[in-house]
């Protein structure tokens, strides 16, 4: 990617801004799913941040800052999306979705593992998810960016607006807090 194509995307260019938005639609989504924890969410919050991106694009003036800014759009629209269903109920994975069909189980794709190494697995990242989405959101975002999609620490400040000091010290108390979680799940025999 170059600037010219970010260029051209901000001068109204379609295919340039596809081009854009295609190289970088699955981290958007990794971000929200992780940030979210339901799939139908983070597919709804992928397309606000591209929404946003769109019509925002003028604001980005080189192809190397653009990914930086990704992060911030897609970290702000999570975090917003949290705010806005606080009191909301969370969607079991237990329940039945509703086709025009019928009614049926939740489908999960296979990962070529065994099914008992699957059920080991999907039971571990469910834990991990549910855990992560125990934390505040400043600290959810610092966990996901940082662990999960692999930001350096100069990403992360550029990302959320703060200094780095003020990142590493976020992160290490997010992480504390994530453990001491993950702890409380395994005494309860969950894990």
């Amino acid at each position: 990617m170059t600037d010219e194509l970010l260029q051209q995307a901000a001068l109204g260019n379609l295919e340039a801004f596809e081009a854009l938005i295609q190289s970088y639609e699955r981290l958007i989504y990794n971000i929200t799913y992780r940030a979210l924890g339901n799939p139908e969410d983070a597919r709804d919050a992928s397309q606000e941040v591209c929404i946003k991106i769109y019509k925002n694009i003028g604001k980005c003036t080189s192809i190397k800052a653009f990914k930086s800014w990704v992060y911030t759009v897609a970290n702000n629209t999570c975090i917003d999306e949290i705010r806005r269903r606080k009191n909301k109920t969370a969607d079991s994975l237990d329940a039945l979705v509703q086709t025009d069909d019928g009614t049926m189980e939740k489908q999960l794709r296979s990962d070529d593992l065994t099914p008992e190494e699957n059920l080991l697995l999907k039971e571990k990242r469910e834990i991990l998810q549910e855990a992560i989405l125990q934390l505040s959101p400043e600290h959810r975002v610092l966990i996901v960016l940082r662990d999960i999609q692999g930001l350096s620490y100069d990403e992360l400040a550029d990302t959320t607006n703060t200094s780095l000091g003020t990142v590493k010290s976020r992160l290490s108390r997010a992480r504390i807090q994530l453990r001491k979680i993950l702890i409380e799940i395994k005494e309860q025999n969950k894990f």
